[in-house]
């Protein structure tokens, strides 16, 4: 009976001519005769107190998974104008999963550290998030391999199909703007989820006063467009950008004040630009990190009940532990140069940077290995160590393209941006065999 009788009530309160399709002229005032509590299935009935209205009928709670905004029951998880909690919106090149903000990746793409990754060929992602090639080797269909079968080309260490790839669309390096996907060797426009496409641009159908519900319809003069359409006046919490109704709270792109649109990364929290990060990383001092693993932020962020974890310690599952490692880097016991409590030069004989690598068991202590690019790149930028002994390190984690180095201090400033250098200093750059070095660098390589 209840049913039948909001029919007929409905049907009664449908003479308003000045409301948009699916409101209704309550004394002057538009209302939504499901959700409005003031007017609950009929104009003028009022919900009791605690009490909320859903589909025109008042009841005390929303069903289980919906949370209460703003006196609709919305679904946080996937909601993308109350996405975590209630206000919170994504936008343009995001979209709401499991309570957060993340990126919209392309079909096929991945997101690994809140950046869309294609596993098939990432050699730093290679088949699922972290999983770094070896240098020399290249990313095909998920594996490390050392060469790329036809019809794909290495660029960079991905086996890239130049047709289809988004990041070497025709030609390697040739990447593919936000909106658009590779088609037979060319970029051309593509929509997000929640955009579509008008007259080959990328709409919001929910807020475009020019493309309002649908392509081509335009609200008169004087309109503006809310939830896809043309209405008089927009609603209480909203404000008129340019005929759009905004919510200045939450919007991405209006964030405070119309057309202050928030950095990729971030979202609109009470009208602010903050950062979010993709699940299960959280935001610590301005990054996105794991506190499950990260041994400067361990269990939770650093002054927010974290840990930092003490040298010779690593943060497995939250919670501070020992390494079980040798506290000497150098298998000889014989440290020649200290430049941290976890990285350490050992002295060898001259040969080259691949037989250091190669044996590097022989001259590195029990749970050290020859340090990396990034941690050669944080350590040895000055004049901290001795001047004649060039030491042997693995550049693989900063240069896909396989390059491995040799270094020491002199007058000679190195710059490399895919490595993030900008005033290193490296001797002897070089791929297998490379040149000959007198040492190596010894790293305890933490989780």
């Amino acid at each position: 009976m209840r049913t039948i009788a909001l029919a007929i009530v409905l049907a009664g309160c449908a003479g308003g001519e000045t409301c948009p399709s699916g409101m209704f002229d309550c004394a002057g005032t538009c209302a939504d005769l499901t959700s409005d509590p003031s007017s609950c299935g009929a104009c003028g009935v009022s919900c009791p107190a605690g009490q909320i209205c859903v589909s025109g009928s008042c009841i005390v709670e929303c069903p289980e998974g919906m949370t209460l905004c703003s006196g609709v029951c919305r679904d946080l998880s996937d909601d993308q104008y109350n996405c975590g909690s209630c206000g919170i919106s994504c936008s343009e090149g995001f979209v709401c999963d499991a309570g957060s903000c993340v990126p919209d990746c392309p079909e096929g793409y991945s997101v690994c550290g809140g950046i869309c990754r294609d596993l098939q060929n990432n050699p730093s992602d290679c088949g699922s998030c972290g999983n770094v090639c070896a240098a020399g080797e290249v990313c095909h269909l998920g594996s490390c391999t050392f060469a790329c079968p036809s019809p794909y080309v290495d660029c960079s260490g991905s086996c890239a199909d130049l047709a289809t790839d988004h990041t070497n669309c025709g030609t390697c390096g040739t990447a593919c703007a936000l909106g658009e996907v590779c088609s037979s060797g060319s970029c051309i426009a593509s929509c997000y989820e929640g955009l579509s496409m008008c007259s080959g641009e990328c709409v919001d159908l929910m807020r475009d006063p020019a493309n309002c519900g649908s392509c081509g319809r335009s609200c008169a003069s004087g309109e503006f467009c809310y939830e896809g359409d043309c209405t008089a006046a927009c609603p209480g919490g909203f404000t008129d950008c340019s005929g759009s109704c905004r919510d200045l709270s939450s919007d991405r792109l209006n964030c405070g004040s119309c057309a202050n649109a928030c950095l990729d990364g971030e979202v609109c929290d009470s009208g602010a630009c903050t950062q979010t990060c993709a699940p299960p990383l959280v935001l610590c001092a301005g990054m996105c990190t794991d506190v499950t693993s990260d041994p400067d932020n361990c269990g939770a962020c650093l002054g927010a009940g974290g840990v930092d974890c003490a040298p010779l310690e690593a943060c497995v599952a939250s919670i501070c532990e020992p390494l079980d490692v040798s506290s000497v880097g150098c298998a000889d016991g014989t440290v020649e140069v200290t430049w941290d409590t976890t990285v350490v030069g050992c002295r060898g004989p001259t040969q080259t940077w691949q037989n250091y690598y190669d044996n590097q068991t022989l001259y590195c202590s029990s749970g050290w290995a020859m340090a990396t690019g990034h941690i050669v790149n944080t350590y040895l930028t000055g004049p901290g160590y001795t001047d004649d002994v060039k030491y042997a390190f693995d550049g693989e984690l900063c240069d896909p393209s396989g390059w491995v180095f040799a270094t020491r201090y002199d007058y000679y400033s190195q710059s490399r941006s895919t490595c993030g250098w900008l005033t290193s200093h490296h001797w002897s750059l070089g791929r297998a065999p490379g040149n000959n070095a007198d040492g190596i660098v010894c790293e305890i390589p933490l989780p």
